[in-house]
């Protein structure tokens, strides 16, 4: 019978490169968000600064559409990151789905190898005890 201990390594190896991947876009997107964060707490704060000035006053509209930008930039950025993560969430469940295929198909090979070497015991255990009974 085939073993199959290298398709189960090769299959966890796999779900373990898709973990990395979900994992740096969980934090990339994480990173997104504390950007946006970052991003509306300056606002109120370059509001407070653009009324000191009437210079500031008179640029506090370019800085407004700046802003309007980014932050269009980051939902942006942020929909094309679900987007990924939505397709890899499925590959993970089809190699989640493969390890455990391999996984038992593996359980099943040694239960039925434990199984034969016990049933060769047996047989020898009985006809050690056939001869013992035939004396």
């Amino acid at each position: 019978m085939r073993s199959f201990a290298s398709l189960v390594k090769l299959a966890r190896f796999k779900v373990e490169e898709l973990q990395r991947q979900m994992a740096m876009l969980d934090d990339a997107r994480a990173h997104l968000e504390g950007r946006s964060a970052d991003l509306e707490r300056s606002v109120p704060e370059e509001q407070v600064a653009a009324n000191a000035t009437k210079e500031g006053y008179l640029a506090y509209g370019s800085y407004a559409q700046a802003v309007i930008i980014r932050k269009e930039n980051l939902r942006t950025s942020m929909v094309e990151f679900d987007a990924q993560t939505a397709a890899l969430r499925v590959l993970l469940e089809d190699a989640f789905r493969e390890l455990k295929k391999f996984e038992l198909m593996e359980e099943r090979r040694l239960k039925t190898i434990a199984e034969a070497n016990a049933k060769a015991e047996q047989a020898e255990l009985d006809e050690i005890a056939g001869v013992r009974a035939a004396r």
